[in-house]
Order: structure tokens, then sequence, then C-alpha cells
């Protein structure tokens, strides 16, 4: 059997989320030998006051950027204790979508994995976009991991 499978990339775009994608990925590296890749994105916090940021927007971002930071470490030594091939990213962006999209083409991702938990009516209209924006873009295998 040719592995077809040879990157996969699991995608973190909402701030609620499960640990199902990174196990269904870690479970597929591990199955077809392949590399895994886990890509926390975060929308860049605009400021309170137009111009400039106060110090309780910059202590919202930091605190938010070191949790998410610290989830990757840990998803990083459960990959590594299995014996898969890990890289981590970690993304501050103002298009979630575009820069998945950008690093499965760059990357020549295989499969992707994306992780859409329960969310508001508000959330849900947004992250479909996202997800229907990767869906069409990023010609690889997507696959959606739900409660």
């Amino acid at each position: 059997m040719v592995n077809e499978f040879k990157n996969i990339a699991v995608a973190i775009i909402t701030p609620t989320h499960t640990k199902k994608s990174f196990n269904i990925g870690l479970q597929f590296s591990k199955k077809f030998n392949s590399d895994l890749t886990v890509i926390e994105c975060m929308y860049k916090i605009h400021p309170k006051l137009y111009f400039f940021e106060t110090k309780s927007d910059k202590k919202v971002a930091q605190a938010q950027i070191s949790k998410l930071k610290a989830e990757l470490a840990n998803w990083k030594k459960i990959a590594q204790k299995e014996g898969v091939h890990i890289k981590t990213k970690f993304v501050l962006t103002d298009s979630i979508a575009h820069e998945v999209i950008d690093y499965v083409k760059t990357n020549k991702i295989d499969l992707l994995i994306v992780d859409y938990p329960k969310l508001s009516m508000v959330e849900m209209t947004l992250y479909d976009d996202i997800i229907n924006t990767i869906h069409h873009e990023s010609h690889c295998h997507l696959l959606t991991t739900k409660q």
C-alpha cells in the first residue's frame, strides 16, 4: 500500500477546542509513519483604543499566547513519547483561513485535520466560513472532527 499521507497537519482554529483532532492526527501519523504538524491559530487582538494597546490589552493577549504555546509544548512531548516526528507552529493573524491554506500549500500537506467543537451561533458562522475557505482552497484531504 502506498502511503498517501506523508505529511499530516492539525489546525487548531477555534479558541475553544478539544484534544480530539490532535489525537486523531497522532494516531494517523503513527499508522502511516508520517510527519505531524500542529498549527495553533489565533486572531490578532485589536486594541480597545484605536491607535495604541493598553496594558490590559497586552496582558490579555500575552496570557492567551502563553496558554497556547504551553499547550503546543505539551502536545510535542506527547508525540515524541509516541515516536512521531512533530513540528509545532503558533500563528497570530488577521486571516486564519489564508494562514492555514498558505501553510498547507507551502509544506505539501497531504491531510489536514481541523477541530470543530460546539460553538455559539455567532462563532459558528465565522468558523463555517473559515472551514469552507480552507476546504475550497487548500487542495488536500480535509478531515473535520466534531464533538
